[in-house]
């Protein structure tokens, strides 16, 4: 069973997890500060800009920052590897 894509809601667009596992994607490849950040996930996930939109991208990069798969330096958001 996927859990990212698990959702009570109709949209998957919607779901913390599900966007906490494509911002992880986007973070292998190197850091990024988080306006560049928003921009590559609207761009690669999800074309229609929206406000709901990137009020979940804020809350799942939080998911990910209280559980420790990302850290913030110097305004960049790097990937954590365990």
């Amino acid at each position: 069973m996927d859990y990212f894509k698990v959702n009570k809601y109709s949209s998957v667009d919607e779901n913390i997890l599900f966007i906490s596992n494509n911002i992880i994607e986007l973070l292998k490849g190197s850091d990024k500060d988080f306006g560049k950040l928003v921009e590559l996930y609207e761009k690669k996930f999800f074309p229609e800009i929206s406000v709901n939109i990137e009020t979940s991208i804020y809350l799942a990069m939080l998911f990910l920052f209280g559980i420790g798969k990302i850290e913030i330096d110097n305004k960049k958001i790097k990937l954590v590897v365990n």
